[in-house]
């Protein structure tokens, strides 16, 4: 007798067809990964990426130059002249000593390490790294030795000597008096179970980060997020292009006091908590201004190369400038399917939406993360569409949003007085409510770079 096998196909297909049914749920499951009740996953990939670039410039090939006609006020000391001078890579570097003397710190140098010292407060300084209070960090410029005499750039000075430089570019001067920063508060709370990102949107030197004051409101602001122990990101337009006015302002070529007071807010920015990644190259083409035009989309730098140009000019100038960068944004989030995966031969973090419709942490393979801004960004200064959010205990959509500084500029006022920064803040600015909203929730701050498999 023949058996009839069409039902025993039948079953065997309807069971192949359920296995991979399942096979893709759960490989849906590890790519759209929710990360609001743990810092960490074991879906989230390992720390194993390696860029496929190596910068073009590099830091330690910059040159040295002397420069002249910069004064400098130190404490109670005004109009301070003739203080050798040099400059790299966009940071201003005075002599070692010099610094040192005013602020009564001896030195004691031997083959290794350079020695600073006053009362029980002591500074291990190498060519590259400091230590303090038991930590190591490294500098943002290195020292450069030059006649047998050290030299140390301004935003080190901040950093160890515990001052903040107030730049006035009408009169060429640099004010190094005491800082305001407050260390973060001492909490044994670490709210892991509720995950917020903070990310400044749009930074470049353009016309309101290149006016002097501005710079000190936007380190006041860094002071701020630092004494509530929050972390931080900037996404920073390395070149600030508005052909219209005829500014192209290449950080790598404009030697002037305001790039070198930018650079030194980038600076400040990450011994501040905050990391920093590339949001484009120029984040505009043709005519258009930085931060408003495109740079990547269908229609623009759509080809393998002209991508490839547009990363590796922003690569290369970070490299240049020692400004360490964690994560790349597209312009607008605008970039095609091609010039995604042309940042992904490059970032391990792509700080946006995999392909827009995700609220939560997209892995795209076993390397790459996407993380979104579901929360979105302040309009019009009200800060309620994310405070809102932020109390919605909703697990299915990430925490993440994004705030333009130059908002915030507005609810902060600085002056100097008697070698003494004086600062008024707004308590009701949209950051100050936003980060209200975060502690009385009780959020913990990460850094994109955190979200990998430990």
């Amino acid at each position: 007798m023949k058996r009839n096998l069409k039902p025993y196909i039948f079953s065997f297909l309807v069971i192949i067809i359920c296995i991979c049914i399942i096979i893709k749920i759960f490989s849906l499951k590890n790519t759209l990964i929710i990360i609001n009740n743990t810092v960490y996953s074991s879906s989230l990939p390992k720390n194993k990426f390696t860029s496929i670039y190596t910068p073009k410039i590099k830091f330690t090939d910059k040159p040295v130059t002397e420069i002249s006609g910069v004064t400098l006020n130190i404490l109670n000391e005004t109009n301070i002249t003739n203080v050798p001078m040099l400059l790299k890579a966009q940071r201003y570097y005075i002599p070692l000593d010099f610094i040192c003397n005013k602020l009564d710190y001896t030195i004691d140098i031997s083959d290794n390490s350079i020695l600073l010292s006053k009362n029980d407060n002591k500074v291990s300084l190498t060519e590259n790294f400091y230590e303090k209070n038991s930590k190591t960090s490294s500098l943002r410029g290195t020292l450069i030795k030059k006649n047998c005499t050290y030299y140390i750039c301004i935003s080190d000075i901040e950093e160890i000597f515990n001052l903040i430089a107030v730049f006035d570019f009408k009169n060429n001067n640099i004010s190094l008096i005491p800082s305001n920063s407050k260390l973060p508060k001492d909490s044994s709370e670490f709210y892991s179970d509720k995950v917020a990102l903070i990310r400044l949107e749009d930074f470049a030197c353009n016309s309101s980060n290149s006016i002097d004051t501005n710079q000190t409101k936007v380190k006041c602001m860094v002071d701020f997020l630092y004494s509530e122990g929050l972390k931080f990101h900037i996404s920073w337009i390395p070149r600030f292009k508005s052909p219209e006015d005829n500014i192209d302002n290449d950080l790598l070529t404009n030697n002037n006091i305001v790039n070198v007071g930018f650079v030194n807010i980038l600076d400040y920015f990450i011994n501040k908590g905050g990391e920093i990644g590339l949001h484009g190259y120029t984040h505009q083409h043709g005519d258009e201004k930085s931060a408003i035009g495109e740079e990547m989309s269908k229609d623009v730098n759509n080809s393998i190369h002209e991508a490839r140009t547009v990363i590796e000019n922003g690569i290369d100038t970070a490299s240049a400038l020692n400004i360490p960068i964690s994560y790349f944004e597209s312009p607008h989030y605008s970039k095609s399917d091609l010039q995604r995966q042309v940042i992904e031969d490059y970032f391990q973090f792509i700080y946006e939406s995999f392909d827009g419709s995700e609220n939560n942490i997209y892995r795209s393979d076993d390397y790459h993360l996407f993380v979104p801004t579901p929360l979105g960004y302040v309009h019009n200064s009200d800060p309620s569409s994310i405070t809102n959010e932020l109390k919605n205990d909703n697990h299915d959509i990430l925490h993440s949003f994004y705030y333009h500084p130059y908002v915030e500029l507005a609810y902060i006022n600085s002056d100097i007085k008697n070698s003494k920064l004086n600062v008024t803040y707004d308590e009701n600015s949209p950051l100050q409510q936003i980060v209200k909203t975060l502690k009385s929730n009780k959020y913990t701050t990460v850094h994109i770079d955190e979200l990998i498999d430990k």
